[in-house]
């Protein structure tokens, strides 16, 4: 039991002095993979079972940049090379949608460029995290398990599919890709259903880089954009 708080006590003591060290950078940008995996369910039918081959195929040529300061974040997808296996790959992970937010904010700002149009939807979202102890080391830094759950909404039916988010308390954000936030320390890697996005090149500054809010599109709510997808007219 000793030896416990001892362990305990030494990891407090080193995170807080990373925290110091760390809480000096005003601004970063982390570059994630995508990474697709195997789905039962999807590779059962016969009809998903070759757009989740392909989709797996085209995840590898795809990655993201999060850029962040002190006030907010923007999540989007690198430019790459595309063929029909990337298409498959960015309808089943939403690679094209870009994620704005500001810091401590429940309002987030989705920007859409696909075929209805393109579009900046406010929205309002406020994660629930279940913290664990459990940690795990991603590119020499120290990261913590989150666990939530992603709500899915359509017409057949209501899904529920797990979220799992490592953070570094250590890098003092509380920002991630895919819009998530809330977590005591930037979200390095994230995984929900079967999709992952995991960082692979951390760059942090002392200067505090301006991060533009996206304005390109047509402002709406999340409800209409909804029944614009339902209604399947392009707006360009």
């Amino acid at each position: 039991m000793k030896r416990y708080h001892m362990k305990h006590i030494i990891l407090f003591f080193l995170l807080v002095q990373s925290f110091l060290v760390f809480s000096q950078y005003k601004s970063g940008r982390i570059e994630y993979n995508l990474v697709i995996g195997h789905d039962e369910k999807l590779a059962n039918d016969e009809k998903f079972k070759f757009v989740l081959e392909s989709a797996i195929e085209g995840a590898k040529l795809i990655s993201f940049d999060l850029v962040f300061n002190n006030e907010s974040s923007f999540f989007k997808k690198k430019e790459s090379l595309e063929n029909e296996n990337t298409g498959y790959a960015e309808a089943m992970s939403g690679a094209k949608d870009c994620y704005y937010n500001i810091k401590n904010g429940i309002e987030k700002i989705k920007q859409i460029d696909n075929y209805t149009g393109h579009f900046v939807i406010k929205y309002n979202d406020e994660t629930k995290w279940e913290l664990s102890e459990e940690t795990k080391i991603i590119d020499n830094y120290i990261c913590y398990k989150a666990i939530s759950t992603q709500i899915v909404i359509n017409s057949k039916s209501t899904f529920t599919h797990p979220v799992i988010a490592w953070y570094c308390p250590s890098i003092p954000f509380s920002y991630g890709p895919k819009g998530y936030t809330g977590l005591p320390g930037l979200i390095l890697e994230l995984q929900v259903r079967h999709i992952k996005w995991g960082a692979t090149k951390i760059s942090l500054s002392t200067e505090n880089k301006i991060i533009d809010e996206p304005t390109k599109g047509k402002v709406v709510t999340e409800e209409e954009y909804k029944n614009i997808v339902i209604k399947g007219s392009p707006t360009f």
